[in-house]
């Protein structure tokens, strides 16, 4: 399963970043906006940058996915959201992470089978 870079993504990225404006605009005065405006913008190019590192490729074998070289297994705190998937992944080794992957970020056929893999979860709450 490739995974690209999703324009969702990256929009909800500058979206987020747009609203820490409209509270910090009301506390910021005179020349704090030349400190605060570069890290600003350092931390939106940071968050960016970050979003482009995740594409690459997700395999599934099973239960496992492998994802940046190693094995994970979907956790039971993984959730479906409206064109989104919020992934809990469990290491083989005990390490855990999280991973957002966009509708527009997987092929539809790779989105709807992670999403019935994160549904048909057997530790998941609610069935």
């Amino acid at each position: 399963m490739p995974v690209t870079v999703s324009r969702r993504q990256q929009l909800c990225l500058l979206a987020l970043f747009l609203l820490l404006l409209w509270p910090v605009s009301s506390l910021i005065q005179g020349g704090l906006w030349g400190l605060f405006l570069p890290c600003w913008l350092l931390g939106l190019g940071l968050a960016q940058r970050q979003a482009h590192q995740t594409q690459g490729a997700l395999r599934w074998e099973g239960e496992w996915l492998h994802w940046q070289g190693q094995r994970y297994r979907i956790g039971p705190r993984s959730c479906i959201l409206p064109g989104a998937l919020w992934l809990q992944i469990l290491g083989e080794r005990g390490g855990q992470a999280r991973l957002w992957l966009f509708a527009d970020a997987l092929a539809p056929e790779h989105y709807r089978a992670l999403a019935r893999a994160v549904h048909f979860h057997p530790g998941r709450k609610g069935q």
